[in-house]
């Protein structure tokens, strides 16, 4: 998950924690805490430790995810042209077989 890597290194630096220090205290390797601060990556046990030693909540760790919209304004057209595409497919085939019937 994304965490905010500069707020970690924020807290990590208030508390003159260096990075060995915070690794040994959340009890992962410095590797994992290089990344952290790095890149922003982190597992969930990571963010769970980090928050555990720093005192704070996970969600302040944690980079909000932006949901997904449900639908949109092309999706909507998108339906209404499958359904317009389906009827007149319908409206042809009972046509042609009426006429060939007939």
């Amino acid at each position: 998950m994304e965490v905010n890597s500069q707020k970690i290194k924020k807290l990590r630096t208030e508390r003159a924690f260096t990075q060995q220090h915070l690794a040994d205290a959340c009890d992962i390797s410095l590797r994992t805490i290089q990344r952290v601060e790095r890149y922003g990556t982190a597992s969930s046990e990571t963010v769970m430790s980090l928050s555990a030693v720093f005192d704070v909540d996970s969600e302040t760790l944690v980079i909000a995810q932006e949901q997904p919209t449900t639908s949109t304004k092309s999706d909507y057209l998108f339906a209404l042209f499958l359904m317009l595409a389906c009827l007149s497919g319908a409206i042809v085939g009972s046509l042609g077989t009426y006429l060939i019937v007939s």
